[in-house]
């Protein structure tokens, strides 16, 4: 077997950014260690690509799937890419967020029998949120089971759900994606019956059956489809002819059963749940059941019954003496004097200071930050996506030839040259001192601009923006015969969702045009701040910047004026109402007398 070794050692420092502590494991793609950012002391975990890998565009291709769908679904239960670079030696990595737990199949079987009903489906409802999310995203996780799924502590809660490795997935596109074309890929024992038989034909509903299995495994500690030799062919034949041991489990609530078998692992993809929102649903309402059966009860003392040689006592209580009207009265003047008092308290309290903005100073510093994270996360992928696509052989050999040829060479075979989704990719020539585009796909979209190699452009359509990088394309003779450029355009809804609950509106300035994120909203006592969106040094964002309207922190807390406004004129209504009620009280003494 070929060693992953990434030839780093613990003390080693990964683009001057990260120190090498240890290695956390390894596996068929690569190594992932256990690194420290050298500024802010932050602990990540890098995985690197094995070494005799980084020229296979397929693989590359799959490791930057991966870093992806990690560093732009943004969602809290799958693990965040934070960084993606190249060592010395050029081999990619991914930096991924730190974590601290155990692996799903770890929590499985610590004991015999399976997991607690109600924590089983608490797992689950968080990887099918995880999923739907993907999903929406139009990514095919592929490979889901209970090895890419994590155990952590946030917040004082335990077993909150990472999902991780998108590896193999799939980014599917408006004319379906065929890059893997006729290939069994997955874990056996996790893979729904059409990976096996039909490939081409996978979608997302592999994912809920992959869902299926994970939560029949937690709820028994058994897998449906296993071998006792570990034979993967034996498994699969299972997975497409037998049907799974039938699921007795203590305490579940009525139907669990019977959802998990006839629509998390229905063979026939059209009975399964029509997305993961629906099973995602199923799982919640199954988890309320249970919060209802076995939640708190409360529970009344019971009334204790005199002692039988003890008689009950009758006690007589006095007649209540007739209230005089001067309580009333009393109390009327007490409410005026608190108007009074609170109307003092009104006309001294202190003006809002400027403290009162920071939370939402922060809010909107912390979006700049992760704009500028997203850039960085989709410039670095695209990055290798170039790289990737300018070592491939045909490429190399294409280069040279003219535009009517090349085009022949890609149309007529599996090149690997296929745009994914919000792509557009864009050959150029170096013949004789000069550049000429040879082709750009999809062809109609508009020309890219040239870019040095190596660098970062951003542009922007007025809605989104799009990353441009540049890679060169060396020739067989290993001189440079032009370039690859790829252009991959970042979705900011995920963006102008998290601006909108504390920004009355909100624009991306300091390109060709403003994107708005957030529509103005000109409140009175509103006023308009920016923050600038920093990236690292090697993507170039120029001036651009996140101008936000915010509303004045100066304004009153309560709508319709100062609080103490509004408690004064309360004491007065009451004071007054009391009032009227010891004068009809006096009048109708008056008239009895």
């Amino acid at each position: 077997m070929a060693s992953s070794d990434p030839g780093l050692k613990p003390g080693d420092t990964v683009e001057g950014r990260y120190r090498i502590i240890r290695v956390l494991d390894e596996g068929g793609m690569g190594t992932i260690l256990l690194a420290e950012h050298v500024l802010i002391k932050r602990r990540v975990a890098i995985k690197i690509l094995r070494p005799e890998l980084a020229t296979d565009g397929s693989v590359v291709d799959r490791f930057m799937n991966e870093a992806r769908a990690a560093g732009t679904l943004g969602h809290p239960n799958i693990i965040e890419s934070t960084d993606m670079g190249f060592t010395r030696e050029g081999v990619p990595f991914i930096v991924f967020e730190y974590l601290e737990g155990s692996l799903l199949t770890e929590a499985i079987y610590q004991k015999p029998g399976g997991m607690p009903v109600r924590r089983a489906l608490k797992i689950a409802d968080q990887i099918a949120s995880a999923l739907h999310a993907a999903h929406n995203a139009g990514i095919v996780h592929r490979d889901l089971k209970a090895d890419n799924v994590f155990l952590t502590d946030r917040e004082d809660v335990s077993d909150h759900v990472k999902v991780f490795d998108f590896g193999i997935s799939r980014f599917l596109q408006a004319d379906g994606d065929r890059s893997a074309s006729g290939l069994v890929m997955g874990t056996p024992e996790f893979m729904a019956p059409e990976q096996v038989t039909n490939p081409d034909s996978v979608d997302h509903r592999a994912d809920i059956w992959a869902l299926g299995v994970i939560l029949y495994e937690m709820l028994t500690a058994t897998r449906p489809f296993r071998s006792p030799l570990n034979d993967p062919h034996a498994v699969l034949h299972q997975v497409v002819h037998d049907d799974p041991a039938p699921l007795s489990v203590p305490g579940a609530p009525p139907g669990l059963s019977e959802m998990i078998l006839d629509k998390l692992l229905a063979k026939d993809p059209a009975k399964r749940y029509p997305s993961m929102k629906e099973a995602q649903g199923a799982l919640e309402a199954f988890h309320g059941i249970l919060r209802r059966e076995t939640g708190p009860v409360a529970t009344q003392e019971p009334e204790r019954a005199a002692p039988a040689s003890e008689p009950a006592k009758v006690i007589a209580l006095p007649e209540p003496k007739k209230k005089s009207g001067v309580a009333w009265l009393a109390a009327a003047l007490l409410a005026g004097a608190a108007g009074v008092g609170f109307m003092f308290a009104g006309n001294t309290q202190p003006a809002a200071t400027a403290a009162d903005d920071r939370p939402a100073m922060s809010a909107l510093e912390a979006d700049a930050d992760k704009i500028a994270t997203l850039i960085e996360s989709e410039a670095r992928g695209a990055h290798l996506r170039a790289e990737g696509i300018a070592q491939t052989p045909m490429l190399r050999a294409a280069i040279e030839t003219d535009a009517a040829t090349i085009k022949d060479m890609i149309h007529g075979s599996d090149f690997v040259l296929k745009p994914q989704k919000g792509e557009v990719l864009e050959v150029f020539q170096l013949r004789d001192g000069k550049t000429s585009s040879l082709m750009r796909i999809p062809e109609t979209e508009k020309p890219l601009a040239q870019i040095p190699d190596g660098e970062t452009r951003i542009a922007t359509d007025g809605r989104n923006l799009a990353i441009s990088v540049s890679t060169p394309v060396t020739t067989q003779a290993q001189q440079i015969g032009g370039s690859i450029v790829v252009s991959a355009s970042l979705d900011l809804e995920p963006i102008r969702k998290r601006v909108a609950p504390h920004a009355l509106g909100a624009t991306l300035e300091g390109l060709s045009q403003p994107i708005v994120l957030v529509q103005g909203n000109t409140a009175a006592g509103a006023r308009r701040v920016t923050v600038p969106v920093t990236t690292s040094s090697d993507v170039k964002t120029g001036a651009l910047t996140l101008a936000a309207i915010l509303p004045d922190p100066v304004a009153a807390p309560i709508a319709g004026g100062n609080p103490f406004g509004l408690a004064r004129y309360a004491a007065w209504g009451a004071g007054g109402l009391l009032l009227v009620i010891y004068l009809v009280g006096l009048l109708r003494r008056r008239g009895q007398g």
